[in-house]
């Protein structure tokens, strides 16, 4: 929650940060599976990235 928060205009930065972490968080937590380590430090950034866009009027 708090680095959603803090990353609230920048979930691009917030992503590129994780992912850039990821190799030491790996070997933190004991994980190799690169499937396993995307899913629980980058994928969950992008949550809301699928959402439709809102409807632009235009003149």
């Amino acid at each position: 929650m708090q680095l959603t928060e803090a990353y609230a205009v920048d979930p691009i930065g917030l992503a590129a940060d994780l992912a850039a972490m990821m190799p030491r968080a790996a070997d933190e937590a004991g994980i190799v599976d690169p499937a396993e380590l995307h899913e629980r430090f980058v994928s969950w950034t992008f949550a809301g990235a699928a959402a439709p866009a809102p409807e632009v009027k235009r003149r």
